[in-house]
């Protein structure tokens, strides 16, 4: 499933690219500010400012990718804290298992101590 996410994201922004280098020499007019009645000329005056569609369309696919980093960041952060905290859990257990395991060689140790002093001394 994520290997299908990651080449239907990458199929995505390859299909933006083909559009943004299809539109290269295109350009678009955006009524930046409302309509303004000149007086003196006696002109309604509009506020434009002309845009390459290419431009536009790679700032718009760049303002759509920050987005979405911002919105799953917390998320990704929130399980890398899990992750660790699980680690630092195994770390915590592996641990124990070590010293429980360490005193039970001790243990059998000491038992094959007494064992063989008892054999010495029942031996005599």
């Amino acid at each position: 499933m994520r290997k299908l996410m990651q080449i239907m994201a990458y199929l995505a922004i390859l299909g933006v690219m083909f559009i943004v280098i299809l539109n290269v020499r295109d350009s678009m007019t955006l009524q930046v500010w409302g309509p303004r009645y000149d007086v003196a000329a006696d002109m309604v005056i509009h506020a434009t400012k002309t845009l390459n569609i290419s431009f536009y369309t790679v700032c718009i696919m760049l303002a759509g990718l920050f987005t979405g980093v911002a919105l799953t960041l917390p998320f990704y952060f929130a399980e890398m804290e899990k992750i660790g905290a699980y680690k630092r859990e195994l770390e915590r257990r592996d641990v124990k298992s070590d010293t429980s395991s360490s005193k039970v060689k001790v243990l059998e140790a000491k038992v094959e101590v007494l064992e063989k002093a008892l054999r010495d001394a029942l031996g005599r």
